[in-house]
């Protein structure tokens, strides 16, 4: 049987099927305690700090991808997002952006990391992206995304998927 969440990554796959850029969306978890609504509180005076490890495109620096992060838009849309240092597991609330991860997604291990991690070499197209919200070294949320086709540096598709994925995270369930 399946379980509500991966109904929607799968309605998500082939509402991404749409696009020019084919993807998936899996492994999408969320504890109850954080729901979209609560996402302002994620943000510090500067917002919701974001860590990257990888990179989805050759010529893109962290700053250009942490400027492209926009929340769905059934979030409130006064977030924002700034790039961190990597290693900060003892910061109160962060998103980790793990590209091309080596190994199967792990929620607690990416929370977790001290210092820059290793990554797996850029596929000649598209990436992979396990996307994390973490308290401290607990993780909160998390969701796994593979774009298969992607034009270099396109940071308006990047975007959309990073909006599509968090809104597989927080879909909300109905009561039957």
């Amino acid at each position: 049987m399946m379980f509500p969440r991966q109904l929607i990554a799968i309605a998500l796959l082939f509402g991404l099927s749409a696009c020019d850029e084919p993807a998936v969306i899996s492994k999408v978890d969320r504890r109850p305690d954080l729901v979209l609504k609560d996402l302002w509180r994620l943000q510090d005076d500067r917002g919701i700090p974001v860590e990257i490890h990888g990179t989805p495109f050759r010529r893109i620096t962290d700053a250009d991808l942490t400027a492209a992060l926009k929340v769905p838009p059934e979030a409130p849309q006064e977030i924002t997002f700034y790039l961190t240092p990597t290693g900060g597991a003892e910061q109160p609330w962060r998103i980790v952006l793990h590209f091309n991860p080596q190994g199967p997604p792990n929620a607690s291990r990416d929370c977790g990391f001290t210092r820059e991690t290793r990554t797996n070499a850029l596929p000649e197209k598209g990436f992979s992206m396990h996307f994390v919200i973490c308290k401290g070294r607990e993780w909160k949320a998390h969701a796994f995304l593979e774009v298969t086709e992607i034009e270099e540096g396109d940071l308006a598709a990047f975007q959309r998927h990073v909006q599509s994925m968090t809104s597989a995270i927080f879909h909300e369930e109905k009561d039957p």
